[in-house]
């Protein structure tokens, strides 16, 4: 079994790509199987000065399809025996090769059936599972199951998110009830998009207005174009997040390209910003703050971004409107006194020498 590099999720990995790992081998016990195995730290750059290790070997989380850090499953980031219990209730237990846990209290027998696992799995050359249907039909349970426990499907998941729509009178009073007036009160959604030169210690950006589709990577992506990125917070359901750069120059990089990119002659209003050709975005200076704590706050500060989101595009139409209207008036003005003095030399009037004389 090699141990060039873990198997770790998303999750634990943190949002940047890059990430530096320390490698230790034989550095600890497995927490399941007590054998020594390679142990591997790293700071996941999440914002938090919190770093992470692997907890098992290769060869259990390889059995358990799980990370080797939090044990959560690797593929849809759901607790193990929630899993187990849904595949096992479904007839499916054996149908993606998972191993269910080792209950057994023993050390050396735990150990002998580690070895024996590692053992097999490096003589398996192809899945042991060829039957795909059980394992199409478990991955759709796991994938229900992850919707539900984490709200929505994970990175390494090839599916759209559902829209948060809600449709019961009960949530909507529930709504409707929410006070989320301290949360808006903290948000600069009508903010001004100027590099504030008296806060040189600002680098983070309140994002708001993106559709609760769009994909946390190209946020990220487009981001790290202009330097490295502190922290990445996205709430899909509230439809806004922060971003924070690491250095203040990387913060002007990201506010100088917005400025430049033909969409923010309207310097009153927050900046705008198309990703992917398909997702616009606004952004303001701002330090992070909360974005609410149960999914009511969200939905509701979802509602008011979309209006103002509206509010600010109708805002950008009549300046432009205003500008224009400004620039025909101006130019108006030569072409009106070229016509007013050729209109008064047409009107000449001429005497004739006769009365009966016509021209």
């Amino acid at each position: 079994m090699s141990d060039e590099f873990p198997a770790i999720c998303d999750n634990c990995c943190g949002p940047d790509r890059h990430i530096k790992m320390m490698r230790q081998a034989n550095g600890e016990e497995c927490k399941v199987c007590t054998r020594p195995f390679t142990v591997f730290r790293w700071n996941p750059n999440n914002g938090t000065n919190k770093s992470k290790k692997t907890i098992i070997c290769m060869t259990c989380a390889r059995a358990r399809n799980c990370c080797q850090s939090c044990m959560l499953d690797i593929t849809y980031g759901i607790p193990l025996e929630i899993r187990d219990t849904a595949l096992k209730m479904a007839g499916l237990e054996h149908a993606l090769g998972i191993k269910s846990s080792n209950t057994s209290r023993n050390r050396e027998v735990k150990a002998i059936m580690a070895d024996k696992q590692e053992a097999k799995y490096n003589s398996e050359d192809k899945n042991v599972n060829k039957s795909k249907d059980p394992g199409e039909l478990a991955r759709d349970i796991l994938l229900k199951l992850a919707e539900k426990l984490n709200g929505n499907t994970n990175t390494l998941v090839k599916k759209a998110p559902k829209s948060s729509k809600i449709t019961k009178k009960s949530d909507l009073v529930n709504i409707k009830s929410t006070d989320i007036s301290k949360i808006l009160s903290k948000l600069p959604l009508g903010g001004l998009f100027l590099i504030p030169e008296t806060m040189a210690e600002l680098t983070s950006f309140f994002l708001f207005g993106f559709s609760d589709d769009i994909p946390q990577y190209v946020i990220s992506d487009f981001c790290n174009k202009f330097g490295k990125i502190k922290s990445l917070t996205i709430v899909h359901r509230a439809k806004c997040g922060y971003v924070t750069f690491t250095t203040r120059k990387a913060a002007e990089s990201f506010a100088t390209a917005i400025l430049d990119n033909g969409l923010n002659k309207n310097t009153g209003t927050p900046g705008l910003l198309v990703l992917d050709n398909k997702y616009p975005v606004r952004v303001s200076w701002a330090k992070p703050k909360p974005l609410g704590a149960t999914n009511e706050e969200c939905h509701k500060l979802s509602l008011v971004v979309t209006k103002v989101m509206k509010q600010l595009a109708e805002k950008d139409k009549l300046f432009e409107d205003q500008k224009i209207n400004k620039k025909v008036k101006n130019n108006k003005r030569p072409i009106d006194l070229i016509e007013n003095s050729s209109n008064n030399e047409s009107s000449q009037a001429y005497k004739a020498s006769r009365p009966d004389f016509e021209l």
